[in-house]
């Protein structure tokens, strides 16, 4: 059986690259992703990566594993293809070790979130979702091994925000396991192994103390930052409510078919689901908990880790699609590792009952629906543009017009052609200042459209300094009196992208 296995997770582990692979192939990166590209790439040391790294609002890990990379190419297809990388192994040691069907590690491979949001767009989670898959493989013998579960939860700490809050869920319901059980042979003991070394298990939950702590230090703002600013502590029902319906997003991730598809969801275009939405999302919930409830340290993971991750998303920062997957990662661990937690007997007796007759079921309606998410979103990112970053530098070099003066705005939009063109530099009019990646501090703020005027005014003190022909990059059109006064020309208009916000007008400013 076990041969079976391995066979089997090689074949779906080379037809998941194959699918990926192609479909990343036809993928243009967009802002975010080629954000952290230019951070390392122009970062000279470590110490400046994480000096740029505090307006991020993530820890830097996946910063550190650019900045080899960087070194090599400037381009930034190399990070795609790293990326698919760790999705390829990711997805072999899922299908390989964890407790699902055959079916269920199918349709999970080819899930919305593993095949989409953390496959072909290269970001920080799927090196996050490959150490959870690592860590529900050592947890069944946690107790032998605790360093090593206290070195992936360290590293785990520094990939994203999110992953630092299922983190510290983790942490605080294996404390609370080891406190509550040190007296007993039952989780530390298995099939008449000796107790552990208690010495070990202390340097593991010293590593995941260590590694919680350092990665806050990192998310803490410098005082000029300009992003996510505020905290919102006050009762607001709809805010709550739209944080309640995170829940059905991210275990339902069905996107809508249509152009815009990215973080619109299916289920909401009908009115009847909107309806009972809310109703929906707690028995989804009430669900989880009842599969749970016999193992209490799975039970608490998963309690605190989506308690914290909605406190999150509430108070601090809503977020998208990527984010709330980590709702859906969280109940994927708590139902891989339940098992081997330490089990209570349940009165009445049908509770006993609940998890073994309804736990597969739960998980295949679950995981049919990621996979139609995810076929979903890949017809769609084949049938679309989803960021015309790219288009627009290979424009530019067909035209041999790469090294020109350029006014970017916005400077978000305009960053994703800096990263394509391999340019160390353009003009941003947010901040009034010359960079490649995005700096989100208080000088580039508010976070507002430069009005027309600003940008073509800029742009011209820009050539008056430089003497030279100014190729101003907009997300929009500029206004028509503005182009006919300053003797502007519309070179091409590239529009209509998946991400509506990333279509780009270029204008030719000509020197005196």
């Amino acid at each position: 059986m076990q041969i079976k296995d391995k066979y089997y997770a090689l074949g779906l582990a080379f037809l998941f690259v194959g699918v990926s692979a192609f479909t990343a192939s036809h993928h243009e990166m967009w802002r975010d992703e080629i954000q952290a590209w230019l951070i390392a790439r122009d970062s000279g040391s470590v110490f400046e990566l994480f000096a740029h790294l505090k307006y991020e609002g993530h820890p830097g890990l996946w910063h550190l594993f650019l900045m080899p990379l960087t070194r090599i190419t400037h381009s930034p297809v190399i990070m795609q293809v790293f990326h698919l990388l760790i999705a390829a192994i990711t997805v072999y040691l899922f299908v390989r070790y964890a407790p699902f069907n055959l079916l269920q590690k199918f349709l999970f491979c080819f899930g919305y979130f593993v095949l989409y949001e953390y496959t072909i767009l290269a970001r920080n989670y799927a090196f996050g979702l490959l150490l959870i898959i690592v860590l529900c493989m050592l947890f069944k013998e946690r107790y032998k091994r605790f360093i090593w579960v206290g070195c992936v939860l360290f590293l785990l700490a520094h990939t994203s925000v999110h992953a630092l809050i299922l983190t510290i869920a983790v942490g605080i319901a294996l404390c609370f396991e080891y406190v509550c059980h040190r007296c007993r042979l039952s989780p530390f003991t298995q099939e008449g192994e000796t107790t552990a070394d208690k010495r070990a298990i202390w340097i593991g939950f010293i590593l995941i103390g260590i590694g919680i702590t350092t990665s806050v230090l990192q998310l803490m703002p410098p005082s000029d930052t300009g992003f996510a600013v505020e905290w919102k502590f006050a009762y607001e029902p709809e805010e709550l409510s739209k944080v309640i319906k995170l829940i059905s997003h991210a275990f339902l991730p069905i996107p809508e078919f249509s152009l815009n598809f990215w973080n619109k969801h299916q289920l909401e275009t009908y009115a009847f689901f909107q309806s009972i939405q809310i109703p929906f999302c707690c028995l989804l919930m009430l669900c989880s908990v009842l599969l749970l409830l016999k193992r209490p340290t799975a039970l608490l993971i998963y309690l605190l880790a989506m308690f914290g991750l909605l406190v999150f998303f509430y108070i601090k920062y809503y977020g998208s699609m990527r984010h709330h997957g980590f709702l859906f990662i969280t109940l994927l661990m708590t139902g891989w590792i339940h098992k081997d937690c330490p089990e209570i007997d349940l009165r009445p007796n049908i509770l006993n009952e609940l998890p073994q007759r309804f736990f597969s079921a739960f998980f295949t309606f679950i995981f049919i629906c990621h996979f139609i998410g995810g076929i979903t979103a890949i017809v769609l990112e084949h049938r679309h543009v989803f960021s015309y970053g790219k288009q627009v530098a290979e424009y530019l070099q067909e035209n041999d017009m790469q090294d020109m003066q350029m006014v970017g705005e916005i400077d978000y939009a305009a960053s994703t052609i800096v990263g394509y063109l391999q340019k160390d530099q353009i003009y941003y009019v947010h901040g009034s200042r010359y960079g490649s990646f995005v700096k989100w501090d208080d000088v580039r703020m508010p976070d507002a459209d430069i009005p027309d005027i600003q940008v073509v005014e800029e742009a011209n003190i820009l050539q008056t300094q430089t003497s030279q022909d100014i190729l101003i990059i907009m997300n929009r059109a500029l206004a028509p009196e503005l182009v006919v006064q300053h003797n502007l020309t519309l070179l091409t208009e590239l529009i209509g992208s998946i991400v509506d916000d990333e279509g780009f007008y270029l204008y030719r400013m000509p020197a005196p």
